[in-house]
């Protein structure tokens, strides 16, 4: 005997009655069980007429039928796979349909649905799941709908098989400016999706890389408690998935700010940070990379190249300068004559110098130290390593001057209390001075008043 084939009416007022008797509280078990079973079982024909009455539920009805009708989709995509290819982009309608409802159980059930989806229906491209995802992210105004859309996106990243990483490094800085503005109410769900979207090694430039790192140690000093830890998480990611040679970088900055902030109030976000702070501890220090002797990872962070030409040694062998006692005029002339050996000497064997060295010893600003170079000693990249040298000793002078300087202020107030205080503790000692005064004059009198009071003949008169 064939399966015969229920008509579509059938399965419309089957779908019907099951989500009238979720509404009761006593019929919400079987009900729910009845409707799974007719999801599973349901022919490829009945998706369309299925699918409509699980959006035609409004929000009037109550919380259990609102979400039991995008948990159902969970199921069906789970249980039909492929063969709801044609219907994705009426499921993932659907969930966004239920994404403003203000019962969080309901936009929960949205997540796990659209995370079925992308798992389980692997036909069409992931594109199509996630373009009207991310154009609902953009376009949302209310806090529910932020919040869910955020988090549906970041389950579907996460539940891809193979996601596009040029996409997401497209989509990354758009979420990055997204979050700055006033009105993302839904930040700490955009800080989970900026999480996933890490996870996908997909930052790859150092400007991308800078603006990530700077969003996550902003929010590590959030009011809100999931804003810190969704900021650790993202921190702990990019440590263990970006780029190592642009990540060693911001090594510093990053382990400052989460030792400063790992002894959080809240019992997972000290957790979180403390992950993340292992992750980056973890990572090399600059100087490592300097001195690593694979050139790909000393070219690739930007150092020098003549770095490369002495992989035999761990630190570069330079040239000693030995400094000569003489007058300015001798080594200006000196100057002078070592700019015409270098000039002869290029004009024998070309040298390609980004910086010359009478343009690097300006940043000496008043000193004059004789320096005695050949050209054959000098390599393409070297005038900018010296450069870079003396950029960095101008700034360590001027952050000591400006040190000084800020001692010399605490300095003053410490001065100016001193003198405060002595000049009350001189005030309290005329005070006490002058109490003591007053208290002998008092004695003196008592006592001529016990001595007047001691003489016999002295009633006889009062």
């Amino acid at each position: 005997m064939g399966v015969t084939k229920l008509p579509t009416g059938n399965i419309k007022t089957r779908v019907n009655i099951c989500l009238h008797k979720l509404s009761d509280r006593d019929t919400l078990s079987m009900a729910t069980n009845e409707l799974e079973g007719i999801a599973r079982a349901l022919p490829s024909d009945d998706f369309v007429p299925f699918l409509s009455c699980l959006s035609t539920t409004d929000s009037s009805e109550k919380s259990p039928v609102r979400r039991q009708c995008v948990r159902i989709l969970s199921v069906l995509s789970a249980a039909h796979g492929d063969a709801l290819s044609p219907h994705v982009a009426r499921m993932i309608s659907a969930v966004l349909r239920r994404l403003r409802d203000p019962d969080s159980a309901v936009r929960a059930a949205c997540v796990d649905a659209v995370s079925s989806i992308t798992t389980h229906v692997t036909q069409p491209p992931f594109s199509v799941i996630l373009k009207p995802l991310v154009d609902a992210l953009f376009q949302e105004q209310d806090s529910n709908a932020q919040m869910g859309v955020a988090l549906c996106v970041s389950a579907a990243v996460d539940a891809a098989r193979e996601v596009d990483a040029s996409e997401m490094r497209k989509l990354l800085p758009r979420i990055l400016k997204l979050i700055k503005k006033d009105c993302s109410k839904a930040k700490p769900s955009l800080l989970v999706l900026i999480g996933r979207i890490v996870s996908t090694c997909c930052v790859k430039s150092r400007s991308l890389l800078s603006s990530l790192l700077c969003i996550a140690v902003e929010f590590l000093s959030s009011e809100d408690w999931a804003a810190r830890k969704a900021a650790a998480e993202v921190l702990d990611k990019t440590a263990a998935t970006a780029d190592r040679d642009l990540a060693v970088e911001f090594k510093g900055s990053c382990v400052a700010a989460l030792e400063s902030r790992r002894f959080d109030k809240v019992k997972v976000v000290r957790e979180t940070m403390n992950q993340a702070l292992e992750r980056w501890r973890d990572l090399p220090d600059l100087l490592e990379e300097v001195t690593s002797p694979k050139g790909s990872s000393c070219c690739s962070s930007g150092y020098s190249p003549v770095l490369l030409s002495m992989r035999g040694s761990v630190t570069p062998q330079f040239r000693k300068v030995t400094p000569m006692k003489s007058s300015v005029s001798s080594c200006s002339s000196s100057g002078s004559s070592q700019k015409s050996i270098v000039r002869s000497d290029q004009e024998k064997k070309p040298c390609t110098l980004k910086h010359n060295i009478p343009e690097v010893m300006k940043n000496f600003r008043s000193r004059v130290v004789p320096f005695n170079f050949n050209s054959d000693d000098l390599d393409v990249g070297y005038g900018d390593s010296i450069h870079e040298k003396m950029e960095s000793r101008t700034e360590e002078f001027e952050d000591l001057s400006l040190i000084r300087d800020q001692l010399l202020q605490i300095e003053n107030q410490q001065s100016t209390l001193l003198d405060i205080l002595q000049k009350f503790i001189g005030s309290s000692q005329k005070g006490m001075n002058s109490l003591e005064i007053r208290v002998e004059g008092l004695e003196k009198v008592v006592d001529e008043m016990s001595q007047d009071l001691a003489i016999p003949g002295t009633w006889k008169y009062m």
